[in-house]
Formats: C-alpha cells, sequence, structure tokens
C-alpha cells in the first residue's frame, strides 16, 4: 500500500484545524502557511474531506474550514479511506481484470490474507485519531497560535 501526498496532507491538514482553529474556523491560507502546502491543494483535499463529513465550511470574513466531529472520533483510518478509498482495494487488486467466475487456485488461496492484512492496517490506522496528534503536539509544548502569553484585564 503506497499512500499518496493527499493523506498525509490531510491528516496534518485536520490536526492543525484541530489544534490551532478550535472551536473557530481556521482560514486555509492560514493553514497552508503552517503546514508548508498550496492552498489551491488543500481546497482539492477538502472537498474529499467535506464529502466524508470529516470538516465542514463557513463562508464570510470569519469564515474557514472546522472538523464536523470531535477529534477524538477522527481517525487516521477515516482520514485516508476518505481521500485514497477503501484500504482492502489497495491490496486484492488481483481480480480486477479476471472474467467472473475466473481464478487460480492461488488466488483463492492468497486473497484471504490479502484481506486480513488490509483489516489490521484499518485496525492500526482506526487506532490514532486527531486527539492523540493535539495530545502530542500540547506534550511537547507546540506553540498555538494566536496564543500571546497571559491577558490581563483591569
Amino acid at each position: 500500500m503506497k499512500l499518496s501526498c493527499k493523506s498525509f496532507y490531510a491528516v496534518r491538514a485536520l490536526f492543525d484545524i484541530a489544534y490551532h482553529g478550535g472551536s473557530a474556523p481556521s482560514k486555509i491560507d492560514d493553514i497552508a502557511q503552517r503546514e508548508q502546502v498550496s492552498p489551491r491543494f488543500l481546497e482539492q483535499i477538502f472537498q474529499d474531506l467535506k464529502k466524508a463529513e470529516l470538516i465542514g465550511s463557513k463562508r464570510g470574513p470569519r469564515g474557514g474550514y472546522f472538523l464536523t466531529q470531535p477529534p477524538e472520533e477522527i481517525t487516521f483510518g477515516k482520514i485516508i479511506r476518505a481521500v485514497e478509498g477503501e484500504t482492502e482495494d489497495s491490496f486484492c487488486r488481483e481480480y480486477d481484470n479476471l472474467a467472473e467466475g475466473e481464478t487460480t487456485v492461488s488466488m483463492n488461496i492468497t486473497s484471504p490474507v490479502w484481506r486480513e492484512l488490509a483489516q489490521r492496517i484499518d485496525d492500526v490506522l482506526d487506532s490514532v485519531t486527531i486527539q492523540d496528534l493535539v495530545e502530542r503536539g500540547e506534550e511537547i509544548g507546540v506553540q498555538r497560535e494566536g496564543y500571546n502569553g497571559f491577558v490581563y484585564v483591569i
């Protein structure tokens, strides 16, 4: 299984929204700058993420992108499947060019192994959430954008 850049950028963008955006929508230009990716490429990725209902958008001067689910419910698996498709599709292509009912003995033996491997990969991807990344960011002290220290009001 080979993941495209879309998967890596999608995970990073959703972490960015969760970590830096908080409850306010994040502007695509801000995300693109922090993550060093083209805003146009992020727009393409965000179309897939919106279709999968992982993010939403709000128009206007205070608009931007926001998570539609809590970060602890958004797994790497959901993100990667939104931009790449089902994991099993990456492993079980040996039937793609065969006529219906046409298989070999070895295909009947190896196919279940590939399906099991795809399931195990999904299990690992589904065990890591955006919230896990947020906690890692906090642990190592990643500065949240917009944070200027203490604010005293008298």
